[in-house]
């Protein structure tokens, strides 16, 4: 874990920030307006659907073709099998587990927001825990900073993360539990995969040198 310690503490301070504003706001609904009314703006909402889209499937495919492209099959077969798991167990969590959570603007009345009641069309309303996007986004950027270890590769890895979990509470469609659950859910999944692809590469090394 020494390895990746400046994705890492990052992470682990945003999920502190997230668990300490919670506490101090017990009611969720409450919580996620509060964050609504102070930073909301139309511009920044635009940019925030921009970053949210960092955490789309689309970065697993782009890092599958350019490590296959350079012959890196371990890596992108890293990539893949994360991917694979992540879609499983996310859809799990979604549709079988918690698959009566609600979305935040399935309980919020829209009079109670600035945003443009029109935004309805695409807004999703159910199964909100966890946050998939915020998963997909932790796995790729954790995966990141695992194959390249410099501090300042793991920050930025760390910052983008993070920016995708917030940009899915910015844009109401998730719970700050949702980000906190799919950013912890998302950082196992990668270490997991990462040790176990690690462990291969180990095992197949002996068997030839044997």
């Amino acid at each position: 874990m020494r390895k990746i310690k400046y994705f890492i503490v990052p992470t682990f301070l945003f999920i502190t920030v997230c668990g300490i504003f919670l506490f101090l706001h017990s009611d969720k609904i409450s919580a996620q307006l509060i964050i609504h009314e102070r930073y909301y703006h139309e511009s920044m909402y635009n940019l925030m659907k921009f970053i949210t889209s960092w955490g789309e499937w689309y970065l697993f495919v782009i890092a599958i073709l350019v490590y296959s492209f350079q012959k890196s099959w371990w890596r992108a077969a890293e990539f893949l099998t994360a991917g694979i798991i992540s879609a499983i167990v996310v859809q799990f969590l979604k549709k079988v587990v918690f698959v009566t959570s609600p979305r935040p603007m399935a309980v919020i009345n829209w009079e109670n927001t600035l945003l443009d009641a029109g935004l309805g069309i695409d807004m999703p309303l159910q199964f909100a825990f966890p946050s998939g996007h915020t998963t997909t986004a932790f796995i790729w950027f954790a995966l990141m900073a695992l194959h390249w270890n410099r501090p300042v590769i793991q920050l930025f890895s760390a910052f983008c993360a993070i920016a995708v979990a917030v940009s899915r509470v910015y844009l109401m469609v998730h719970w700050i539990t949702d980000i906190m659950a799919g950013a912890l859910l998302g950082f196992a999944i990668a270490v997991i995969v990462h040790h176990i692809f690690l462990r291969l590469q180990k095992n197949r090394s002996v068997k030839r040198s044997g």
